[in-house]
């Protein structure tokens, strides 16, 4: 077997570790210019892309022409997802049924991060039409998770993780449906934050029953993350949500916060990953939180239903892709686990009414009931260490994977159905040398609550970094 490949996130030149914020104070303060800047950011990615495979697309010229100089993140660069229409550069979204027509536009999420002065370089990789927690396709191939090349950067915005891990870039976008945010920052060692529903413009379930889709970023730094979202308040301001403002550090209130290793369907994660957990319960009492360990307080058929879900998801996508998407959308190109979760749709078609109630209802009244006693729900991003390559490829049948599903992602999906926000930590260090992200949820709305206990563990050095 040959040696995993691991890249040191420091080999950055002459931005040498620095996050997006300082880079954008740099550029202000004319200490860096953004041509410096995006020519650093080139050579890196050029010395580490052919390794990881993170970018699909790719436009440095374009980038550095066309950027709004007075957004708070002016000058730095970033990728977009290729989940999202953005203009120059096609989106394929990880499926070969796509073809690579350049977009003429951006869709309103890419306006968000244009608003916000980002120099969009490029377009990062992706698991097909973002369906599964890994980084693996039949179109571009696998992406490799930079701390450990043997094993998966977590998915579906694994391409960010990686760029962003491997220090090709401090922030990018990312999108969240299940977990695509959360768990490539836990696989990859980042901070990321899935956000209240509402938060941004440019969900792509915004007009379908549940609107499961939350757009963000992956980030090395809480700041990063924190003063993102203050940026995109000053683009579009959701009057529906508590205005979250500028977070720039720890809060003086103490919480009380529930500590849950069970998931959804009642398991309990790996054991690195659990003491994982007790240890962050240690270390919010050490600060003076009040921490209570509590049992699975959701109803047991969420993952199902969230499959019934998805499998709507992969239908509509499948069948009515001509449509929504491009009439040079060929079905028959997509991946094995699109297709096959696509016909189980069929066989849920009588149950889907019942399975989108309980979400909408049970899960969503359960969840608040959680969040009424506690401040902050404390569990495991993902319930298994980072998983080997291949463990979620798509070729694999959709039995297969969705058992793997259940094992592994039974703590992500309920913000995601309750549309309340989740923050992922990087907390530990699993025994495989990887990192152990943690995940820190709060009510609808209150992502203030959760960077300012984010900022006061990440002040104590309660993050772990590994592979640096």
């Amino acid at each position: 077997m040959s040696q995993p490949t691991k890249i040191s996130v420091h080999d950055v030149g002459i931005l040498k570790g620095m996050d997006a914020t300082e880079i954008a104070a740099n550029i202000r303060q004319k200490r860096l210019s953004v041509k410096e800047v995006v020519e650093c950011v080139r050579q890196r990615a050029e010395q580490a892309n052919p390794v990881i495979n993170a970018i699909v697309a790719s436009n440095y010229e374009m980038g550095v022409s066309a950027y709004n100089p007075n957004g708070i993140f002016a000058g730095v660069p970033t990728y977009i997802k290729d989940l999202v229409h953005t203009k120059g550069f096609p989106t394929r979204s990880g499926c070969a049924g796509l073809p690579a027509t350049i977009d003429k536009k951006n869709e309103k999420a890419v306006e968000h991060f244009v608003s916000a002065g980002f120099v969009v370089l490029g377009k990062s990789a992706t698991s097909e039409f973002g369906w599964l927690p890994s980084c693996e396709t039949l179109l571009h191939g696998d992406t490799l998770n930079p701390l450990n090349t043997e094993y998966s950067t977590g998915g579906s915005s694994g391409g960010a993780g990686a760029l962003v891990a491997a220090g090709v870039v401090p922030i990018a976008h990312a999108m969240d449906g299940g977990g695509s945010i959360r768990i490539p920052a836990s696989c990859c060692g980042l901070v990321g934050l899935k956000a209240s529903r509402g938060r941004m413009l440019g969900s792509v379930t915004a007009a379908l029953p549940i609107d499961i889709v939350a757009h963000g970023v992956l980030t090395r730094t809480v700041r990063d993350t924190a003063n993102f979202f203050a940026g995109m308040e000053q683009y579009y301001r959701a009057k529906n949500l508590p205005e979250i403002g500028t977070v720039s550090g720890p809060a003086t209130r103490r919480l009380k916060i529930a500590l849950l290793t069970e998931s959804s369907v009642g398991l309990e994660g790996h054991e690195d990953v659990v003491q994982a957990v007790l240890n962050a319960g240690k270390k919010c009492e050490a600060l003076g939180h009040r921490v209570e360990q509590i049992h699975n307080p959701y109803p047991d058929s969420i993952l199902f239903d969230f499959l019934v879900y998805y499998s709507m998801l992969a239908w509509l996508t499948t069948r009515f892709g001509k449509l929504a998407m491009t009439w040079k959308f060929n079905g028959r190109k997509v991946e094995p686990f699109t297709r096959e979760l696509s016909g189980y749709f069929y066989k849920f078609l009588l149950m889907a009414p019942s399975a989108l109630r309980r979400l909408r209802n049970d899960l969503v009244a359960a969840y608040q009931t959680l969040v009424s006693k506690y401040d902050v729900v404390l569990s495991p991003t993902l319930a298994n260490p980072t998983p080997r390559l291949k463990y979620f490829s798509p070729e694999l049948g959709v039995i297969s994977l969705v058992t793997r599903l259940n094992n592994n992602v039974g703590f992500t999906t309920i913000q995601n159905a309750t549309g309340a926000p989740a923050i992922s930590l990087p907390m530990a260090i699993c025994s495989n040398g990887l990192p152990i992200g943690l995940q820190f949820a709060a009510g609808l709305g209150e992502e203030k609550k959760l960077l300012e206990l984010a900022f006061e563990l990440e002040a104590v050095g309660a993050f772990s970094k590994a592979g640096q």
